[in-house]
């Protein structure tokens, strides 16, 4: 996009599958999840990939990718001008990165997306790109925690995929625990330990980001996409957003253009 910036779409229809073959990073990227689910295996870290999060594959590193399930996923991927990541995150990372976007931040992507589809002005485009390198790096989480064991990360990813893949489902803490053999206690207790926030605030960011998606891609009904992602009703989405965002779904369609983005990008 500029001497500073590039910035990619990316769609992989690759359906369920293992670990892919190894990808080396010759530059730092980072990747925003808009669809879907996968899977970055880098050395000896599985780390899950979903709307809502971003990941930071360093400079260096190799990394595979797997697929859960059959639906393929799509996303953003930024790609930064040498010195620019290093002075965002001036302690060299230590391996991939996985972070929790703020809705906000979230919303950012999207105004960027809308911004490069209408040719903007680069100074914006970069602006609101290192806008987000920014706010991504003073995110980015550290490795999982040795306290929580493998075989209860594994377990606690299976929930976070199973709510990304059916964020419209009426999900119980009994039937999630139910799902990987856990009690409903400890499952709360386990995730919390593991992603800093309860269950359902966990849900209902899924459930906000989907949203999000399906009003910047210009879906016509407010109505279907509430219903659809598990909102009691339009208004309750609304509340939501205006809540949030400050902005309610019609301001979105304003800002974004309400159509789907169509970029060059690359597919898998």
């Amino acid at each position: 996009m500029s001497d500073l910036v590039r910035v990619m779409s990316v769609t992989c229809e690759l359906r369920r599958s293992g670990p892919s073959t190894s990808h080396p990073v010759p530059q730092t990227w980072i990747g925003l999840s808009l669809t879907g689910v996968f899977s970055v295996h880098a050395r000896r870290d599985e780390l899950l990939v979903h709307p809502g999060l971003a990941v930071v594959f360093p400079r260096g590193f190799e990394y595979q990718m797997s697929h859960p399930n059959d639906d393929g996923d799509t996303g953003v991927a930024l790609g930064f001008s040498p010195g620019l990541v290093e002075e965002a995150l001036p302690d060299p990372l230590a391996g991939v990165r996985v972070t929790r976007l703020d809705i906000r931040m979230r919303w950012v992507a999207g105004l960027l997306l809308a911004a490069i589809d209408r040719a903007d002005d680069a100074l914006r485009i970069d602006e609101m790109t290192l806008d987000l390198l920014r706010a991504i790096a003073r995110r980015i989480a550290p490795a999982p925690s040795a306290a929580a064991s493998a075989p209860a990360r594994v377990r606690i990813d299976r929930v976070r995929t199973l709510m990304a893949e059916r964020p419209e489902a009426r999900w119980t803490l009994e039937s999630l625990a139910r799902a990987i053999g856990y009690s409903p206690f400890h499952l709360a207790h386990q995730f919390r330990a593991y992603t800093g926030s309860s269950v359902h605030q966990y849900l209902s960011d899924l459930r906000a980001a989907a949203a999000l998606r399906r009003i910047e891609a210009g879906d016509p009904s407010l109505a279907a996409v509430a219903v659809e992602l598990g909102f009691a009703h339009h208004s309750h989405l609304t509340a939501t957003l205006r809540r949030r965002l400050g902005l309610t779904p019609h301001e979105i369609r304003q800002m974004t253009g309400a159509g789907s983005h169509h970029r060059a990008g690359t597919r898998v």
